[in-house]
């Protein structure tokens, strides 16, 4: 009669399932064996009832006869055909004659519970040191201080060429498949004397990070330093990334009595083991984003650190196993513990301990379910007195911020009129703060004094010292004011903008107008050459004119050619543009310019670095003039239609621009000029002849390109056009030209107002991430809700079943308590840990995206 004899069992966790794998010899009455079956069972914890429950199991025969098998290694590596992670098992195969070889087989394990020989191969000997399973799946070992290792495409043993005396941890980077091992320096004598040794011990060995696929030898001094190869015993590492050739690393090791944290191959933190003899390190990531450390003992016990502090979180004893997984579905580790008494049966709830050490924890200390039933009940009724008392306060809330945004409002206005009217110099009185009920917050309020007419500086800031000229063009469908200033200007004013106000007898509703302030020698600085000279700032960064910068065109540079006769009308040119269909609505409009300055830093003045609003002037245009074309500008007239600088000047403003970088590897860009002056039929300007304007019939003219090549194969077209299509017509045509390997990127001016743009779109997409995540959890919460719900349902009417008063009583105790059961369903349901991964993983991508965008904004 057939027996079944058992071997140990091996635990593994994968996907928050507990896989038990065990070896089964069938054995006749001669005791010989037959036949050897690999047998393993999937248990999945069930937090209602909190035990491990069978879920599956199945058997995988062993092809060999009268041999002794045993299961050498399980853990969870990805496979390299698919990228999913799946268990392996790796057994040998002993001949009970022979004890010079062995045969070993790595076997998968497939969630449709099918086993697949994955990889066959034999070794000339026994015992693996330093056995280790990876990606791929590749097995390592050691063996005679040389590295050996087989996979699925080498289909051989294959060894590498350094000598590794340990290997402490194994794993896959960018490069691929890498080992930290330690191996031994062999010097000659004469070396020894003569040569210093850094950062390595005494003995001659040090660490070396190894990298499989390549063969290639990196120093492990950027994990660990050397003088710890005596010492560690145990590593686990965090993070490794290749950043330009440099590694950047975190890791956790373990020496015998301390636990310490390694930042980039130095030691950072320090912790005291409660025991010594330590056996394995595990590190968890726990519900709050902290990582745990698990250290076990070969005495059986076991503790538990905490990254954030280096405190300990938990101590355990009799100790026989630790897994970590997501067990209960949260979306975070938790750390099951099997103890001594009877680790296989995960049944009883006295044999493990799962916990998170914070919020989860079972078993929970044998508490009665009554008294956790009692306990809901009372917290129900704290709950909701506690919500009606919320209610109320934000009701109360809710109704003094809108008497705030009232009272905000009402300033606001009248602060915008008070401006209004100073720009028109016209007195505006402002609502006293007291009146409305407002507190000042600055402390001494009342006793702030102002400087007097006399106090402030005797060189006062008026338009008449620095306004040469205003003029006003048309273009299309806008409105382009342009002011000239003196050449004093840069002494004692910077940061110069232009604002359009309009007359508040025409406007009563909105006086201040959308314009855009254009600063023209950023739009055509690159067909200068002495831009490489003196620029040091990246173009477009600044919106407004800055004559303190370092921008600055006009500053000393001994090495600068000379400048364009049109380089100083340039510099000093501050251009507003705006729609002109707004204005043309009321038939006649006049509009105050308003110039913004900041005063610079003087000596002999007490507002230093005062902020200035000062009126400079006023411009009028009417239906009548834009009909009969005064101050009109024909762009579709050869260059002879710019009568003046002016004129090239508002088409700069009002035209938009496009720079594109255009790069050839092979070939020279001697095509670029020939196709301006043939296709687009380009011909220099009078007045500036580093710009070009198309004279081709059609929508293409009038468009101004300005072509700065640096090199033969690199170059910058800077494009301004009135619309899409004509600037598509211009690409469609320039593709033609340029040689086929030619790249054109598009330039982006980089500037404040771009990366708000990208920011505010970061951020949109971040709230409909949040949204969608928030809608989808309980999407699916409500759906596992009215399923299990429905079940409780099938339950007859009480007043349908019997007409007696007693049994009328039962039915309603019973509907009452299937209520009951529903509403503790709908309060303890939870979202899926794939669906909560997947949106918490793109929004941590879209929050990492915004904070680079805000800290590139914080440096402008």
């Amino acid at each position: 009669m057939d027996t079944v004899l058992k071997k140990p069992e091996r635990l593994l966790a994968y996907n928050g399932e507990i896989i038990t794998f065990q070896i089964l010899q069938l054995k006749t009455n001669l005791d010989v064996a037959e036949k050897n079956v690999l047998a393993f069972s999937r248990k999945k914890f069930h937090t209602d009832t909190g035990k491990f429950i069978e879920v599956s199991s199945g058997q995988y025969i062993i092809p060999s006869i009268k041999s002794n098998i045993q299961v050498v290694s399980v853990c969870c590596v990805a496979d390299v055909r698919t990228g999913i992670n799946l268990p392996c098992i790796l057994l040998k195969t002993c001949k009970r004659k022979s004890t010079s070889s062995s045969r070993l087989t790595l076997l998968l394990l497939h969630t449709s519970n099918e086993v697949e020989p994955y990889l066959k191969f034999k070794v000339d000997t026994e015992i693996l040191e330093d056995l280790r399973l990876t990606d791929g799946p590749t097995v390592l070992w050691k063996q005679h201080e040389k590295l050996y290792y087989v996979s699925s495409p080498t289909s051989e043993v294959l060894t590498s060429p350094i000598d590794i005396s340990a290997i402490l941890w194994t794993g896959t980077i960018e490069e691929g498949t890498c080992i930290l091992g330690i191996t031994t320096m062999r010097l000659d004598a004469e070396h020894l004397t003569s040569t210093s040794l850094p950062n390595r011990t005494h003995q001659g060995k040090e660490f070396v990070l190894y990298c499989v696929e390549n063969q290639k030898t990196v120093s492990g001094s950027c994990l660990i330093p050397h003088a710890y190869t005596s010492v560690l015993r145990c590593l686990d590492v965090c993070m490794i990334q290749n950043i330009n050739g440099i590694y950047e690393t975190s890791a956790v090791g373990a020496s015998n009595k301390q636990l310490i944290w390694f930042q980039n191959g130095v030691p950072k933190q320090v912790f005291q083991l409660p025991s010594e003899n330590l056996s394995k390190l595990q590190i968890a990531y726990t519900s709050r984003a902290d990582m745990l450390c698990m250290i076990s003992f070969a005495s059986g016990d076991a503790c538990a650190v905490w990254k954030d502090g280096w405190k300990t979180a938990g101590i355990w004893q009799q100790v026989e196993n630790i897994l970590v997984d997501d067990f209960v579905g949260r979306g975070s580790d938790q750390m099951l513990l099997l103890f001594r008494d009877d680790p296989s049966n995960l049944a009883d709830q006295q044999a493990f301990r799962l916990t998170d050490c914070r919020d989860i924890n079972y078993p929970a200390d044998g508490m009665d379910d009554k008294v956790i039933e009692t306990q809901f009940q009372e917290n129900h009724f704290l709950m909701i007195q506690t919500l009606e008392a919320r209610l109320q306060t934000s009701l109360n809330s809710l109704e003094e911020l809108q008497n705030h945004v009232q009272v905000q409002d009402k300033v606001i206005k009248s602060s915008c009129d008070a401006l209004i009217g100073m720009s028109l110099s016209i007195e505006t009185l402002v609502h006293s703060d007291k009146k409305e009920c407002l507190v000042s917050l600055l402390d001494d309020a009342d006793e702030c004094h102002y400087p007097s007419a006399e106090e402030k500086c005797s060189s006062s800031v008026d338009s008449e010292c620095f306004v040469e000229k205003i003029w006003q063009r048309v273009i299309d469908d806008f409105l382009v004011v342009g002011v000239k200033l003196k050449d004093s200007v840069d002494i004692s004013l910077s940061d110069i903008g232009l604002s359009l106000i309009m007359d508040q007898k025409i406007a009563s509703l909105s006086q201040v107008t959308k314009c855009q302030t254009n600063v023209l020698k950023l739009a055509i600085r690159p067909s200068l050459d002495l831009s490489t000279v003196c620029l040091h700032e990246p173009t477009g960064k600044k919106q407004r004119l800055d004559y303190h910068s370092k921008d600055n065109l006009s500053g000393n540079c001994s090495q600068r050619p000379c400048p364009p006769s049109y380089q100083n009308d340039l510099e000093h040119t501050v251009t507003a543009v705006t729609e002109l269909s707004s204005l043309l609505a009321l038939n006649n409009t006049s509009c105050a310019l308003l110039l913004h300055a900041r005063r610079k830093n003087q000596p002999d003045c007490l507002l230093r670095g005062e902020k200035l609003i000062v009126p400079c002037g006023r411009v009028s245009i009417s239906l009548a003039d834009v009909l009969k074309g005064k101050h009109t500008i024909n762009v579709f007239e050869r260059c002879q239609g710019f009568q003046t600088l002016e004129d090239i000047f508002a088409v700069l403003s009002a035209f938009q621009k496009c720079s594109l970088h255009i790069f050839s590897p092979d070939c020279t860009l001697t095509s670029v000029r020939p196709w301006l002056v043939g296709q687009m039929q380009a011909e220099p300007l009078k007045f500036m002849p580093d710009i070009m304007i198309s004279t081709r019939p059609g929508c293409l003219g009038g468009t101004l390109f300005i072509w700065n090549p640096k090199t033969s194969c690199d170059g910058t077209l800077t494009l301004f056009y009135r619309n899409n299509v004509s600037i598509l017509q211009c690409l469609y045509s320039l593709k033609s030209v340029l040689p086929p390997v030619c790249v054109v990127n598009v330039k982006r001016p980089g500037g404040r107002n771009t990366l708000t743009a990208d920011l505010a779109q970061s951020l949109e997409e971040e709230l409909l991430a949040l949204r969608n995540l928030v809608s989808a959890a309980a999407s699916e919460v409500e759906n596992n809700l009215t399923l299990r719900c429905k079940t409780g349902h099938n339950i007859t009417s009480p007043m349908e079943s019997s007409c007696d008063a007693k049994e009328h009583v039962q039915k309603y105790k019973e509907s009452l308590e299937i209520e009951q059961m529903q509403i503790n369903l709908g309060a303890h349901l939870t979202t899926s840990s794939e669906l909560y991964r997947h949106n918490v993983l793109n929004i941590a991508q879209m929050q990492m995206s915004s904070d680079t965008l805000a800290s590139r904004m914080a440096v402008l």
